[in-house]
């Protein structure tokens, strides 16, 4: 299951809200080098993680800045599982879990400035680094490679851009306003990919699919505010479907299997809060197809997910508080097949959804850390 809530837009002071109050996902080094760790391993694919047993499916990386650690956290127990000590702090641009288990970090070798504010953290780094570190771990946290990115091309584009890892982890997508380009580590080979497109699109967010076959995305047109482009391009044949949504600002991209979502932006209460009713955005990325899909309320617009057979959109709807409402519709007719109330033991935040199965979970932010809401079954 591939889930994308990481994709960070680093700007040139790099400075990143936390939305939960937390840690956002991060990455350090230690010796980096771009040669084969002398203990490599092979990175797993599907199958492994589905015989390591559902709580796999829980497991979530997250950096910790304090000890400079790698954690891996099953959010159904709340328990780390496995650290990863490094020997120097990092400012971190990208941690994941891919859909194949493998666990990402892309970071710079200079130590970041965190602040918590209010209960918001704010990262600062110096986004001048002319080096930085590709780390690749197997699901239990072993490592597998590391890789110094020292091209001054690569390196400059990725910073300021949106990026994605594939399955495999060993390939990075990022795009710079309307160009995409792939990076594959062992080969060191930059590429642009070029599909001919209908709009020229300045991407927002990019994902591979869980065959690594496909890219979903979204972003803004030249001149055309208020309105999201959206789609998906097939690798194998450099083609592109385009389409976009009107009254739409695209925030989150959520990729499962060969299916995507794109949850659209809430304004704070100041600027007139959540639309009385609201959408998201479904793509069938094999058959290039999109659509809007309205739900009943704008509070759940802001985070959907979709299963892995695409035939369900989840949304959650929640703020500051220890209940929230995850809600799921078929994708076919937009009808609304569950309705259910999580509620916790203190304040949370649902910052992303997980579908595993015909099950549905609410990751959430508390002040303890992370956590998820009781299942919500999906028909």
């Amino acid at each position: 299951m591939k889930r994308i809530s990481i994709l960070l837009a680093l700007t040139l002071s790099l400075s990143l809200l936390s939305a939960c109050g937390g840690n956002e996902p991060a990455a350090s080094t230690g010796n980096p080098s771009s040669e084969s760790s002398a203990d490599s391993q092979q990175v797993p694919d599907g199958s492994a993680e589905q015989t390591a047993g559902i709580g796999a499916d829980f497991l979530s990386p997250e950096y910790d800045y304090t000890t400079n650690e790698l954690k891996l956290t099953d959010l159904s127990t709340g328990e780390v599982t496995a650290t990863y000590a490094f020997d120097a702090a990092q400012t971190p641009l990208l941690t994941d879990k891919t859909s194949q288990g493998a666990i990402v970090m892309l970071s710079s070798q200079t130590a970041a400035d965190v602040q918590d504010t209010g209960g918001v953290t704010v990262i600062s780094g110096d986004s001048s680094a002319e080096t930085l570190y590709y780390w690749l771990f197997d699901q239990s946290l072993n490592l597998v490679n590391t890789y110094e990115l020292t091209d001054e091309t690569l390196v400059n584009g990725l910073w300021g851009s949106v990026f994605a890892a594939a399955p495999d982890g060993k390939t990075l997508v990022y795009a710079e306003g309307p160009s995409l380009y792939q990076y594959t580590f062992e080969t060191q080979e930059l590429t642009e990919i070029t599909p001919a497109m209908s709009e020229t699109v300045y991407f927002e967010a990019v994902g591979y699919s869980g065959s690594g076959d496909y890219l979903a995305f979204f972003g803004s047109l030249d001149g055309q505010e208020n309105t999201t482009a959206y789609g998906s391009i097939d690798l194998s044949s450099n083609t592109a479907a385009v389409f976009t949504a009107d009254g739409f600002s695209g925030s989150m991209l959520s990729v499962n299997g060969e299916y995507a979502a794109v949850s659209d932006t809430i304004l704070p209460a100041s600027m007139g809060g959540a639309k009385q009713t609201g959408s998201v955005l479904f793509l069938d990325l094999a058959q290039q197809q999109g659509k809007a899909i309205s739900v009943e309320s704008g509070d759940e617009s802001g985070i959907a997910a979709v299963s892995a057979d695409g035939q369900y959109i989840v949304t959650c709807a929640g703020g500051d508080s220890p209940s929230g409402t995850l809600r799921a519709y078929q994708v076919s007719d937009g009808t609304k097949v569950a309705d259910e109330t999580y509620t916790m033991d203190a304040n949370c935040k649902p910052y992303e959804i997980w579908v595993i199965g015909h099950s549905a979970y609410a990751a959430l932010g508390t002040d303890d850390g992370y956590a998820l809401s009781q299942a919500v079954d999906l028909p």
